[in-house]
């Protein structure tokens, strides 16, 4: 795969369809990322249970991304998978409507959580390859996601700040609706897709054996996890914490819009940087304004200063999702980028997020938005890698 041309680009119909369902997804995460945390604490759930349900059902990715990525590589196709995955989300997310119970909010989260989160990877993995066949830019298409999410946080913050939360579960319902039908408009894929990387010719080897015995793909999944890891209080709690200090719906809607609009501008125009220095390096210099950013957060509640520090989420996301996806399309063997993909996803996305997002709860009743200062240090240990992240990418070159 070229590596270049395919992280940057919007040169087709097709790209269309599949910003499309980009554009679904994230219709989703703009009504649930923002305002989540918000809603199940008005329906009486403590930050330390709302940390609890946020953060746990991450874990499972680690055991069911893989397995259906693994699945997929062998059938060679992932439309009909997203649908299936797609639908049976829409199905177990129905089930908060009918909750009693702390107990039924844990169980419907894990049925929903599964499904769920596996659908995002299998559209990197369609999006990445369409790319490659249709010669778009990937960070241009993958934008149209970002962009819906900051329109969907502003406006549906003020529609709460207006309305409240009855309707809350209805919006989330029609946004998984809207993908399922974008995801029936993508174009069919051929059922063994070609191969476009040599790297590997032992086909013997599974694609979760290769990838977990290489040392550069490990240091790489490290490091990223570190840096996405960092962002588990704000998921969480960010929120949360924000109208504790006095701050409105509408107000945390425009502050979560911001750093995705910087993530948009990140897409964008970033390709051409990303390709040209080595990824661990990247992702070295991300972690840097990372650790400022959550300084930023712990330190103070002016309106200015959080606006500031929001943009920088164009960087510790935005810069080092495009990290990864040019990592795996240009280090990976193409039979074995469904489950790299996957991997990232489960692990640095969900594992060691999760982790963090467990614990953001109970972190939050000691020590409030001074949570922030762990956040920072989890960037900094990335610093403190730098010296075997070098080595190792030299070795990558």
């Amino acid at each position: 795969m070229s590596t270049q041309e395919k992280i940057n680009g919007f040169k087709n119909p097709v790209a269309y369809k599949v910003g499309g369902v980009y554009s679904g997804l994230f219709l989703y995460v703009g009504i649930a990322l923002p305002f989540w945390a918000l809603w199940l604490a008005k329906v009486g759930l403590s930050p330390a249970e709302i940390g609890f349900l946020m953060g746990f059902p991450s874990f499972l990715k680690v055991l069911s991304s893989p397995f259906i990525a693994q699945l997929c590589d062998k059938w060679g196709t992932v439309r009909r998978p997203m649908l299936a995955l797609m639908f049976l989300s829409t199905l177990f997310f129905i089930g908060y409507f009918f909750i009693t119970s702390f107990s039924q909010f844990v169980l419907v989260t894990l049925f929903f959580t599964v499904a769920y989160s596996s659908v995002a990877p299998l559209l990197e993995s369609y999006a990445v390859r369409a790319c490659d066949k249709y010669n778009l830019q990937y960070g241009r298409v993958r934008s149209v996601g970002s962009f819906v999410f900051v329109i969907t946080s502003i406006l549906f913050g003020k529609y709460l700040d207006h309305f409240g939360y009855d309707n809350f579960l209805y919006f989330c319902v029609a946004s998984m609706v809207i993908t399922f039908f974008a995801i029936f408009l993508l174009p069919r894929e051929r059922r063994k897709p070609e191969s476009h990387n040599t790297e590997v010719s032992d086909d013997d080897i599974s694609p979760l054996k290769f990838l977990l015995t290489s040392r550069r793909f490990i240091v790489f999944l490290t490091a990223l996890s570190l840096i996405q890891m960092s962002h588990g209080f704000i998921y969480v709690l960010g929120s949360y914490h924000w109208a504790a200090q006095g701050i409105d719906n509408e107000t945390i809607g425009v502050l979560w819009s911001i750093g995705v609009a910087a993530e948009i501008l990140v897409f964008i125009f970033a390709g051409p940087i990303i390709t040209r220095v080595r990824p661990m390096y990247m992702l070295a210099i991300i972690a840097f304004f990372g650790a400022v950013r959550w300084i930023v957060l712990a330190l103070t509640a002016s309106l200015p200063l959080l606006v500031l520090a929001q943009t920088f989420h164009g960087l510790t996301y935005g810069a080092s999702h495009l990290v990864a996806m040019y990592y795996l399309s240009s280090r990976v063997p193409d039979k074995y980028f469904m489950t790299a993909q996957s991997l990232y996803s489960s692990v640095p996305m969900g594992l060691s997020l999760g982790l963090v997002m467990l614990i953001s709860g109970p972190l939050y009743d000691l020590f409030s938005g001074q949570t922030y200062y762990f956040m920072a240090a989890l960037c900094l240990m990335v610093l403190f890698m730098a010296r075997f992240v070098r080595r190792v990418a030299n070795e990558d070159s």
